[in-house]
């Protein structure tokens, strides 16, 4: 699929670079990226930047939106999602290495990992090996939320286990705030837990359960009993939207 990237990639696709490693090598600076994916938000490529195998993402302008305000979201959204790869990789969570940052176009190159989502794992690895994910999930999220950092998408989906080393990593900080609100940090273990209600349910016990080992293994079990409870209350108060929505239906039949 060809899409019209903006100006800043263009350009680095036309671009070469001279390395001198003993003799002069030629490289381009950015491979001609592919699509991998389209989201509501952004355009996610594939390609090599300065030879390093890399994802591209790009948040592309929303028509729907006056230009002003969508070039600023923009913006922002792309430079608090680099700038949370860069304090996960400080704190010791493995993510991408952001390679390349233009808040100006909302794109940010970051280095691709090989390997499969806890979502295509968790229901074929053996109970050991999904315990060590998970438990390690949860000491990375725990990591974030004692750094002041909530995920924002904290899905099956958005955890890769690379095929070299089988380490656990965190992708997709689109949605990550800094702040201090529990609720916030709540609502990651809330989406987690939902996750595995929804797409591993047969797994549902050991996956919970390792993960609470490792968040409570960083923030203490006062602390982590604290954010069950407002997991729970997240959850009361979206059974009863749903049961107000499901009231509404029949009432208007």
């Amino acid at each position: 699929m060809e899409v019209e990237l903006p100006e800043s990639l263009r350009t680095m696709v036309r671009e070469k670079l001279y390395i001198y490693t003993g003799y002069v090598k030629t490289v381009n600076m950015l491979s001609k990226p592919l699509v991998v994916s389209i989201g509501a938000e952004a355009y996610i490529l594939r390609g090599k930047f300065m030879e390093i195998d890399s994802i591209i993402k790009w948040r592309f302008p929303k028509p729907y939106m006056p230009p002003e305000l969508d070039r600023e979201f923009r913006s922002i959204r792309t430079e608090i999602e680099a700038k949370v790869m860069w304090r996960c990789l400080l704190m010791g969570i493995k993510t991408p290495i952001p390679l390349y940052v233009n808040t100006g176009d909302a794109v940010i190159i970051m280095t691709y990992i090989e390997g499969s989502t806890l979502r295509e794992l968790a229901n074929r690895i053996r109970d050991e090996e999904l315990c060590r994910i998970c438990r390690e999930v949860g000491v990375y999220i725990a990591k974030m939320h004692v750094n002041g950092v909530s995920h924002g998408d904290l899905t099956t989906s958005n955890i890769i286990v690379d095929s070299k080393e089988s380490q656990t990593h965190l992708i997709d900080f689109g949605l990550a705030t800094f702040g201090k609100r529990d609720e916030d940090y709540a609502i990651d273990l809330h989406i987690f837990f939902r996750s595995i209600e929804s797409a591993h349910i047969d797994r549902e016990r050991i996956m919970k359960e390792c993960f609470l080992n490792g968040y409570s293994s960083i923030t203490g079990d006062y602390e982590s009993s604290k954010m069950l409870k407002i997991v729970n209350d997240i959850r009361k108060r979206g059974r009863y939207v749903a049961e107000r929505k499901l009231k509404s239906a029949w009432r208007s039949i």
